[in-house]
């Protein structure tokens, strides 16, 4: 009995030795986050000054991106959205984060995206150095000569997509496509093709396993970003090797685990296995880095791909006077399908379909959130402020976008806005100022390496899509609008509804098509 009083006193004890000491690191760590750290004088939400779990809730929300927004027009073009970080919103800000001699790495918030310590791609890696060779090696896979000679691989994918949106002749108007998941399909289908060597064949009718792969990667997604801005990020990067690198190893879907390249081919495979890093003249990545490789290529390049036409079908079925001029700029300019490849007439005479590719990458950006950095020893300057060592700083595309000094009613799809044209008042200066407000495929050191590729995909199957057909939005159909859960202003029924999970999410539309009258 005696023991077992004094066991209970001891426990009570203990108990309020922790709650006492819990009490006090926190009402000290607040008055420091509040009064004493070099972040206090900016502006933010009282919690997110003192605590992250405003940003990790609103990262499980899937509507992170249009909180940072929210405060950004509350607080002005930088707020402290957590104890030790800034989000900008300028375009200076933007150079200098994002510029080649930027004193910053990547946050640890890319760690959460590794399963291993070898599992580092150009991606997801935070060492600058190692980064660094390993992007020598990938430009030279997304070379000039290296895009043209997986033209036809790419065309080939493209011709068949085609082929599959009509029903029967195509005389009359197709059973409705849904978007997302149609080019979910075809992007998913190229990218396997190019990086695994083997075609999965996503896009064809019946049943197909490899279906399934953007729904696990959308899943797994939705576990990690928030994990990447909760409270004890620091935990989770520790526990990782740990045994949390297997629980999370299925990150790479099954799937893609047994895919096995059959033969030598013009496609990213052999040019990663032929790949000699220019610097060094030796092998340019070793068998587990080439695997990193493929995999983030295929998940990053399929998902955001796929997020920009997605939106581009969105937004041309409900602009009647947008989907008017594309589609008379394609028919006058080619006069066949076979025409219809990487060369002049697609990249320079396409000019209206440009524009529409750069509007809805504006409009619709791939990753709506930011691409965190921390400072470095040393700090650095960003929009005139002395940023510190340690601290993480980032961008926020979706408000960047909509930046209203350099975006007239940043909601609504103009791809006039970025011609310059006396008739519509676009000028050179206007042009320019959306472009270093608008930056899709990022800038610096760690810029998108496969952007020319990307591009190439998105014009290619713009163009030959409105070549060969029509197309309309279903009557009726309010697929991936506006919804209930919708806040902060983001009602209009206009504006394509994306879930912030690092990539954005989305649903639809809905869209039929028939050869063209």
């Amino acid at each position: 009995m005696y023991i077992a009083t004094a066991f209970q006193v001891s426990l009570d004890h203990w108990m309020e030795i922790i709650t006492t000491t819990g009490l006090c690191y926190f009402i000290g760590s607040a008055i420091f986050n509040l009064y004493l750290s070099p972040l206090a004088r900016y502006p933010g939400p009282f919690l997110c000054k003192i605590s992250s779990f405003p940003d990790f809730y609103w990262s499980l929300t899937g509507t992170r991106h249009l909180w940072i927004a929210h405060n950004q027009k509350v607080y002005g073009d930088v707020f402290r959205y957590r104890p030790d970080g800034l989000l900008f919103k300028t375009p200076r800000a933007y150079r200098d984060i994002f510029n080649n001699k930027a004193n910053v790495k990547r946050s640890k918030f890319y760690d959460i995206m590794t399963r291993h310590p070898e599992d580092t791609s150009t991606l997801t890696g935070t060492d600058p150095v190692l980064h660094a060779q390993k992007r020598r090696v990938l430009n030279s896979v997304f070379s000039e000569k290296s895009i043209r000679s997986m033209e036809p691989l790419l065309a080939k994918h493209v011709n068949r997509w085609c082929e599959l949106l009509v029903d029967g002749n195509g005389h009359e108007w197709s059973s409705p496509r849904k978007m997302s998941d149609t080019c979910d399909h075809l992007v998913l289908d190229v990218l396997c093709d190019l990086c695994f060597g083997r075609a999965v064949d996503t896009k064809e009718p019946g049943d197909n396993e490899y279906r399934k792969i953007p729904h696990i990667i959308a899943f797994f997604l939705k576990i990690l970003y928030p994990l990447g801005h909760s409270p004890w990020l620091n935990l989770v990067v520790w526990l990782k090797p740990r045994g949390l690198d297997r629980l999370l190893g299925v990150m790479t879907p099954p799937q893609m685990q047994n895919l096995e390249g059959q033969q030598s081919r013009n496609d990213m495979l052999q040019h990663l296995i032929n790949a000699v890093d220019p610097v060094t003249a030796q092998r340019g990545l070793t068998p587990a880095a080439l695997e990193a490789e493929v995999v983030m290529l295929t998940i990053a390049g399929s998902d955001t791909t796929s997020v920009i036409l997605a939106g581009f079908f969105f937004y041309i079925t409900r602009t009647p006077h947008a989907y008017a001029k594309i589609v008379s700029e394609i028919r006058s300019t080619f006069t066949s399908f076979e025409e219809i490849k990487s060369g002049p007439k697609l990249l320079s005479s396409c000019r209206y379909m440009r524009a529409c590719v750069d509007e809805t990458m504006r409009i619709t950006p791939a990753g709506p959130s930011e691409l965190p950095r921390i400072a470095l020893p040393g700090g650095l300057m960003i929009d005139g402020a002395y940023i510190p060592e340690g601290v993480t700083v980032g961008v926020s595309h979706w408000s960047f976008y909509r930046n209203e000094d350099y975006f007239k009613d940043p909601d609504v799809y103009r791809p006039e806005r970025w011609i310059v044209d006396p008739e519509t008042g676009v000028t050179e200066q206007d042009v320019a100022w959306a472009r270093s407000s608008c930056v899709p495929f990022a800038a610096g050191t760690t810029s998108c390496a496969g952007k020319n590729f990307a591009l190439l995909e998105l014009y290619l199957t713009i163009v030959k899509t409105l070549w060969l057909y029509d197309m309309r939005l279903l009557p009726g159909d309010m697929t991936g609008t506006r919804s209930k859960h919708s806040h902060w202003g983001n009602y209009d029924s206009n504006v394509f509804q994306v879930a912030d999970s690092y990539i954005s999410m989305r649903d639809g539309p809905m869209v039929q098509f028939r050869k063209r009258t």
